[in-house]
């Protein structure tokens, strides 16, 4: 099962706009006002030890069966963390979000020592990327103008409506969960503690779905250097608005 998105070159594409599109803030400061108070945090709330889900079936099901359910039981979770490695044309990957909603998300992508956050809270969509991300995007004027700030735009913005779609479980799981060909069931293994059903698709990766509970995604393998884990399913997660002292508007930039 093959990792159709990576995430990274979404989220690198939409801020290397930003040097091309920025002219600089205009007369007033930049920081567009938001409604948090709060560093935007992923804080994950312990739940109480729950009773052992009983088994759910879909090992019994056709494959494409499984992988239907297991789509929509992802995508209706109340919250999911999803993590792991990556690798695009040599490049080796680390992504780490979390997922509460259907249009709330916060994580970071590390790639060649940079690191970018996204923030997703509705419409908005804040990106954050360190020095040595926005040194290689912008230069040193990226730097001097968003270094330790967000550059918030909207899901409604063309140049960052990728980005927002994949911040978005119900448009980007789906298209993540989609095999190259025909699925078929291969072995039953245990992944993180819950027995799980493997779904092929001949590309030489595996989907892993839980038997047990609801059946939830719980690992893409695609192969060396390519997995992404998803768990976390049902913590509650806390997704804050950055300050509005660390935000500079998109629309300010522009002419």
């Amino acid at each position: 099962m093959r990792i159709h998105t990576v995430p990274v070159l979404l989220i690198a594409a939409a801020l290397a706009l930003m040097p091309a599109t920025a002219c600089g803030p205009k007369e007033h400061n930049g920081a567009k006002k938001t409604s948090g108070t709060t560093s935007p945090a992923s804080t994950a709330r312990t739940a109480a030890p729950s009773p052992t889900p009983s088994a759910n079936g879909v090992g019994k099901l056709r494959a494409a069966e499984i992988l239907n359910r297991a789509r929509k039981a992802t995508v209706a979770a109340r919250s999911v963390r999803v993590h792991g490695t990556l690798h695009e044309e040599g490049e080796a990957m680390a992504v780490d979000f979390r997922y509460a909603g259907a249009k709330r998300a916060v994580g970071d992508v590390t790639m060649g020592g940079q690191r970018i956050s996204v923030v997703r809270i509705g419409r908005s969509v804040y990106l954050k990327g360190d020095a040595a991300f926005l040194k290689s995007v912008g230069g040193k004027g990226a730097v001097q103008l968003l270094n330790g700030r967000y550059l918030r735009t909207t899901s409604k913005d063309e140049g960052f409506a990728e980005l927002a779609s994949f911040s978005d479980p119900a448009k980007f799981f789906p298209e993540l969960l989609t095999p190259d060909g025909t699925v078929s069931k291969g072995r039953q293994e245990v992944i993180a503690g819950t027995p799980a059903i493997a779904l092929e698709d001949g590309s030489g990766g595996k989907l892993y779905v839980a038997t047990r509970g609801e059946p939830y995604v719980l690992r893409i393998d695609g192969g060396p250097g390519n997995r992404l884990d998803f768990d976390g399913y049902g913590v509650a997660v806390q997704i804050t608005t950055p300050p509005a002292a660390q935000v500079v508007d998109l629309s300010d930039l522009k002419d």
